[in-house]
């Protein structure tokens, strides 16, 4: 393009379409910062969920599985300039580490240390102290021969000490069940950021998931949401929440919700209420939710399964699932575990009050995360893994099943990643310096419509600097990741074509 030809274009579009948009500002690779995040595409998307592709060849390649969790936290955590979570805070990680009935890591019940380690490393690097970092369980102080001992020693970083162990109190008076509860400590102090990394494993809850996994984040007795309560806590129930759960249980089987008339549906109800009330006190400190499904297992959760021996199966399915939103994390974990997410009880009544607004796994949408970032996925092209659970099983089923039976979804509307907004359009979403030699910018862009579109790049003298994208483009939100091998020294102008429209919009200063 003429350079007149350009700037006469430019000039078309005025002070306000060219309007820089606020961005987030990377520090230098490998310079740390007065604060950490997560990668600027995950925190712009909460209403996604990613997936990641792992290569691991056996549960037991502690090595292999250390190399692709360091690899997965050098892609979706980064130092930052701007404002983000304080090296100050302490970062309160809740794996799934659930009783395990002595079985070590025979098994895949708990999360696998080594993912964890990964994200440790990478946060130090980025400049968290390790005494700033804890590894918590609210069911034990400490749980010999799963590994996470060694992993503490190794890192520096707090496990089985008492080191800000102080339970936390939080008022819960809108709670069905709950008036009030205890979280064990870092978790819901206002200084933390949590990140949760569950197991991809079936359950009788279904898939045990994000949600669930938080369940560890309460102290005993608290934490016992699969049991009645025990008398010593009764004053932090509310005073009718027996009959409560019983009338709701009645409301949602007349209304037809998924198992809800089978022997345990009743005691799925105060499983699901109390779970409820809980996650609504401890979601604002959850930074991110992760499915560590490297590998996984059907069955109970525990040690047995549909196996010829009568144990769980176990599976290699090299994948890690995570996402801002942990109903929308889980439901697209509960799909790829071979199951329908509208049979599951959980998430049709998180909707009901407020905590969810997603159901049908469709109308989310999925990104697969490569190494260049994420890229957006039908959800049937990730391959499923065969996680047979018991969770409240029909009179003609077997002990461990698929809840895969065919569910009419209500409409709901598409998610603005999947329709791509009402026109096209593009904005910067992070800006770094690489090294004194080398600058990078992340941008994002949407169509509304699958068709042949270019984005291209120019700067002030109207020189085409870069083409982020270029060809037949699906519908959807997209990145895109230029690198300069210089800082810029002027402007730099983004130009959208997309059949028949054109924005042109001015995304970077030197």
């Amino acid at each position: 393009m003429e350079r007149r030809a350009f700037l006469k274009m430019v000039a078309g579009y005025g002070a306000a379409s060219l309007a820089k948009p606020a961005t987030t500002f990377l520090a230098e690779e490998g310079t740390p910062s007065a604060y950490v995040g997560l990668h600027p595409f995950i925190e712009a998307h909460p209403e996604a969920v990613f997936i990641r592709r792992t290569k691991v060849a056996s549960k037991t390649d502690a090595a292999g599985i250390l190399r692709e969790g360091t690899k997965f936290a050098d892609l979706i955590l980064t130092s930052r300039k701007t404002p983000g979570i304080p090296l100050t805070h302490k970062i309160a990680i809740k794996p799934n580490l659930t009783g395990t009935r002595a079985t070590g890591l025979t098994y895949a019940i708990v999360t696998d240390p080594y993912l964890v380690e990964g994200l440790i490393g990478k946060l130090k690097l980025l400049g968290v102290p390790a005494g700033n970092i804890y590894m918590r369980e609210g069911l034990m102080l400490d749980q010999p021969g799963l590994g996470y001992n060694d992993l503490a020693r190794r890192s520096g970083v707090h496990y089985s000490d008492q080191e800000s162990r102080t339970p936390t109190m939080k008022e819960c008076p809108d709670g069905v069940v709950f008036r009030r509860t205890k979280y064990l400590g870092p978790f819901n102090s206002p200084d933390s950021w949590l990140i949760n990394i569950s197991k991809f494993k079936a359950h009788a809850m279904g898939l045990t998931l994000c949600v669930k996994n938080l369940q560890g984040t309460n102290i005993q007795p608290y934490i016992q949401f699969c049991f009645p309560p025990v008398k010593s806590i009764l004053r932090d129930f509310q005073p009718d929440w027996e009959q409560h759960i019983a009338d709701l249980h009645a409301k949602h089987e007349r209304a037809g919700l998924p198992r809800w008339d089978t022997e345990k549906g009743a005691y799925m109800e105060r499983w699901v209420q109390r779970t409820l009330d809980h996650y609504s006190l401890i979601r604002p400190n959850v930074g991110l939710n992760i499915i560590e499904g490297i590998y996984s297992q059907n069955g109970d959760g525990f040690t047995t399964g549909p196996s010829a021996v009568g144990g769980p199966d176990l599976y290699m399915t090299n994948l890690l699932i995570f996402g801002k939103d942990a109903f929308r994390t889980d439901i697209i974990g509960h799909w790829l575990g071979g199951h329908e997410p509208g049979n599951f009880g959980l998430f049709h009544i998180a909707r009901e009050r407020g905590l969810s607004t997603a159901l049908n796994p469709r109308n989310i949408p999925v990104y697969l995360w490569e190494d260049t970032g994420p890229v957006l996925t039908p959800l049937e092209k990730f391959p499923r893994a065969p996680l047979a659970t018991p969770y409240l099983a029909k009179a003609d089923e077997s002990k461990f099943h698929f809840c895969d039976e065919t569910f009419a979804y209500s409409s709901e509307p598409a998610s603005a990643c999947l329709t791509g907004g009402k026109k096209p359009d593009f904005k910067l979403l992070a800006q770094q310096h690489r090294g004194p030699d080398q600058s990078s910018l992340l941008v994002e862009y949407s169509l509304p419509s699958t068709n042949h579109a270019s984005l291209e790049l120019f700067d002030a003298a109207g020189a085409r600097v870069g083409i982020l994208a270029q060809g037949k483009l699906e519908r959807g939100i997209h990145m895109a990741k230029w690198n300069l091998q210089a800082p810029p020294t002027g402007p730099i102008y983004g130009r959208l074509l997309a059949n028949g429209f054109e924005q042109i919009r001015e995304i970077c200063v030197a």
